[in-house]
């Protein structure tokens, strides 16, 4: 069960607190290094308080007792200190109330046998020392203020129903306030320090486990590095022997026909062999793009995407191809670059891979809850439903893409710039009907102050479409 209160602070403002299982169990909890000090106490004071008893007894003939109290008192004491032994767990969330029920009942059981003995000395000696280290064994402030409350109360009440002198009076309060005054300052001292190591050993255990999320987080990224480069040094070793063999076969064809005579044969192996060696500087192009300058950068100032995208659209329109912006784009915290990049690969492939007369291409955004998702649309030949995934892999172009000037790295690239930038891509498409490629962010990694104080409006600072 759980108690809502229900509080007023500053400017007038109300908020609640929540008092329940938690705050019990913080009260009353202790950890190892307090239980193993408390229990040999407690297991002490069982034979202590016994043996005290009977040589007060033995010297004090005239003593005033209550029956059994010494007895029963040393038996509780003694289940009390062996219960950690036997309900450890236990124990760590509620020991702290059984000492606490403990050293209350024994310290006003002192106190009315010093009461009934007329507070002589050695009565309350004996309850001075159990006041003082019942104190230092309490582990929490609130049941340290309620045992000394009780018992200065208690104590205060039985001398003024007392024959004692009223000089007596005031020298045991006197007497029973330093000893309380000193032992709050001890056991504060400790309880401070204690919190303090608590403190440090959490913040410990919250550095440990950044550390362990840094470490596999870095040992994700490593492994999954390893199985990129994997299959890069696969791509790159049969995507380039391929031209090589093409160029050994062609020099050689080359040489029989210089042998033969056959120039004019010559001439177009020569322009075969040029074709494959002019392929070859485009994989390794591509391979330099895939592998240098694709990282995330810090960036500081937003970016206008219409710039962008407008730059684009007016180096790409033509009278067979129509690009239009359906909305304005918003401004993010991206590169430069790295957006050109992805918008340049998107739009170059829906008009080099356009089957129609125009090609008609739409360029926008969707501002969702959470996240920006833009799309580049096309009307051009589509793609079918078993080659989504395949498209986005380095250097793999479609069966019915012959084109000399394709290297299958373009989708590779964006793919991996998004990624990198903690966005992510998709398509729609349908055969002979045309191809939406959309990517998206979320919004907190590529705005300004996203979730804070801001307006959701302020925070986008759209440009007006021009």
């Amino acid at each position: 069960m759980e108690l809502p209160i229900l509080l007023r602070g500053k400017e007038g403002r109300n908020f609640t607190i929540i008092i329940g299982n938690n705050m019990f169990r913080i009260i009353g909890a202790m950890d190892d290094f307090e239980l193993r000090s408390s229990r040999p106490v407690l297991l002490l004071i069982s034979p202590g308080l016994y043996l005290y008893s009977m040589a007060i007894g033995y010297f004090d003939t005239e003593r005033v007792e209550l029956d059994w109290a010494p007895e029963v008192l040393s038996l509780f004491f003694m289940v009390v200190g062996l219960a950690p032994f036997f309900l450890n767990s236990w124990c760590r969330k509620y020991y702290g109330y059984i000492v606490f029920a403990a050293l209350t009942i024994f310290a006003h059981y002192l106190i009315i046998t010093s009461a009934l003995n007329q507070f002589h000395l050695s009565y309350l000696l004996g309850t001075y020392v159990v006041l003082f280290g019942g104190i230092l064994l309490l582990t929490h402030r609130i049941l340290i203020i309620l045992y000394t409350f009780s018992s200065f109360l208690h104590l205060f009440l039985q001398l003024g129903v007392s024959n004692v002198s009223f000089s007596d009076k005031g020298a045991v309060l006197l007497s029973l306030a330093t000893i309380f005054v000193f032992s709050m300052f001890i056991q504060n001292g400790f309880i401070r320090y204690k919190y303090k190591l608590r403190k440090q050993n959490m913040d410990l255990e919250t550095m440990v486990k950044q550390r362990t999320k840094a470490l596999e987080r870095r040992a994700r990224e490593l492994s999954l590095k390893n199985r990129e480069l994997e299959e890069f040094a696969y791509v790159v070793s049969h995507d380039i022997k391929s031209p090589l063999r093409n160029v050994h076969s062609l020099g050689t064809w080359i040489l029989e026909d210089m042998n033969d005579g056959r120039l004019e044969q010559g001439k177009v192996n020569l322009q075969l062999l040029m074709d494959q060696v002019g392929q070859m500087d485009m994989l390794v192009d591509g391979i330099l793009k895939y592998s240098l300058g694709i990282e995330k950068k810090t960036v500081t100032a937003l970016l206008d995407l219409n710039e962008v995208v407008d730059g684009l659209i007016r180096a790409n329109n033509s009278e067979k191809v129509i690009i239009e912006k359906d909305s304005s784009l918003p401004r993010l915290l991206v590169d430069r670059t790295q957006m050109l990049q992805v918008y340049q690969n998107l739009i170059q492939n829906a008009i080099k891979y356009n089957d129609k007369p125009i090609a008609y291409i739409n360029v926008g955004v969707m501002d969702e809850v959470d996240r920006f998702t833009f799309y580049v649309q096309d009307n051009g030949m589509g793609i079918a439903k078993e080659h989504f995934d395949r498209i986005f892999k380095l250097f793999q172009k479609l069966e019915e893409d012959k084109r000399k000037d394709s290297s299958g790295i373009g989708l590779a690239v964006v793919k991996k710039i998004l990624a990198k930038n903690g966005g992510e891509i998709w398509l729609e498409s349908e055969a002979g009907k045309g191809t939406t490629f959309y990517f998206s962010f979320l919004k907190e990694d590529v705005l300004f102050n996203f979730g804070n104080k801001k307006s959701q409006k302020e925070s986008l600072a759209y440009s007006e479409v021009p």
